[in-house]
């Protein structure tokens, strides 16, 4: 019966611990707006796309910039490891688990929020060049014309011209 309640406590750690981590990627696309910038207005620019390149984005680029997995795999380890032993080996495999739970959880969280994305260098009307980086959901095409947005907060998406 305590087996069982250990084994109970634990998943209910570990499962939303995971849940959690799925959540990590921003949402880059040229589509999406955050509730606080609708209403909100933005300077635009006309021009051409110049040249684009697909890129990589990460959330942190060392491992221990993944906080939130790095504490919520160190929890589900340390939970994990206590269910080992008794005494001096509860103790090591507490501590174990913690150790490698929270390396496993920075991990996972680092691999979960890369995405894929365009680099975008936009040749505006003006004679200006700016390069955006944004998600896959819109497909431009060297040569094609544009629209730059550019939010007061700084936050650019391009999208195609439409006129």
């Amino acid at each position: 019966m305590k087996q069982n309640f250990k084994n109970i406590i634990a998943v209910s750690l570990v499962v939303p611990s995971l849940l959690m981590m799925t959540g990590c990627a921003r949402n880059i696309g040229a589509s999406n707006y955050a509730s606080a910038g609708v209403g909100e207005t933005m300077t635009s620019y006309a021009g051409v796309i110049a040249s684009k390149r697909q890129v990589l984005v990460e959330e942190g680029e060392k491992l221990q910039d993944n906080v939130i997995g790095g504490v919520a795999g160190g929890v589900a380890g340390g939970v994990l490891g206590n269910m080992a032993g008794k005494g001096r080996g509860n103790t090591l495999a507490t501590v174990g688990g913690a150790a490698a739970g929270a390396l496993a959880g920075a991990y996972a969280q680092k691999e979960l929020s890369k995405q894929e994305a365009f680099e975008y260098t936009i040749q505006l009307d003006n004679g200006q060049l700016k390069t955006v980086v944004q998600g896959l959901d819109v497909n431009l095409q060297p040569g094609q014309r544009v629209i730059l947005h550019v939010s007061h907060k700084g936050r650019s998406r391009i999208v195609p011209f439409q006129g």
